[in-house]
């Protein structure tokens, strides 16, 4: 996509298709509140937010990150520097509010509706749990939650399940590699939960391809989950131009 071939190159862990997903996310502007971001590092998937929510509406992006080495994760260096640096040659530092902290002492005392929730802190389960108590009770009824790479990586994966996947608040489930979003509701519907049942199934099946190696399991479970599992509050733009994603 045009308007991100400046983000495409930045250090992250995102791939293109993901990039391009968080472009869509950051216009969800069916609901009220902010976008949260919890775990920024250099500043890619911020930009994507960023710019994505200045296509659409005025909401900022609230980056959570205390920007610190965590070698158990594989990060050795500060990051601060970089971060600001990345978000102001983007030019999307007036969309932005970087919060230098921890999850946990950004969501003491926070007190803004959430209409986007996007977690891709630290991917252990303890700290990926905490970030998702801590924050999906701000996230409004019909937000969105979604959360990076809930295929490849236990933690995510087993908030994913425990939280969302088993309880009866989100349906929707939408699936771009290796991004997971599902959107908030007071309950879950038969038919929310019958058409969650089916993506969850073709999610395993995918999975379970990939650990055993199938031959081009994963370019084509990737396309097949984001054609089959795309839902009804993404943006209409996105549908307009997006490629890789919507078809």
């Amino acid at each position: 996509m045009k308007e991100l071939e400046d983000v495409y190159p930045l250090p992250g862990m995102l791939t293109p298709g993901e990039v391009d997903c968080l472009y869509r996310l950051g216009q969800i502007n069916h609901c009220s509140g902010v976008i949260v971001e919890i775990g920024s590092w250099k500043g890619k998937s911020t930009i994507a937010l960023a710019r994505g929510a200045s296509r659409v509406h005025d909401a900022k992006v609230y980056a959570v990150d205390p920007h610190e080495p965590l070698p158990v994760e594989g990060y050795t260096e500060d990051t601060e520097a970089e971060f600001m640096a990345n978000i102001k040659k983007a030019g999307v530092e007036g969309r932005v509010v970087p919060m230098v902290m921890t999850s946990e002492q950004a969501a003491r005392g926070w007190n803004q509706p959430v209409r986007l929730l996007w977690i891709d802190g630290d991917h252990r389960y303890e700290p990926a749990k905490l970030d998702f108590t801590l924050w999906e009770p701000h996230v409004v009824a019909g937000g969105i939650i979604a959360m990076h790479d809930t295929i490849r990586k236990k933690g995510p994966k087993r908030v994913l399940w425990e939280d969302v996947f088993l309880s009866g608040r989100f349906q929707e489930i939408a699936i771009f590699d290796n991004i997971t979003a599902v959107r908030k509701v007071e309950k879950r519907s038969l038919g929310g939960k019958i058409r969650d049942y089916g993506t969850l199934a073709l999610r395993g099946v995918y999975i379970a391809a990939r650990k055993s190696h199938v031959p081009f399991s994963k370019p084509i479970g990737r396309y097949l989950l984001k054609t089959l599992t795309h839902q009804s509050w993404m943006p209409v733009i996105f549908l307009v131009f997006t490629a890789s994603i919507a078809r």
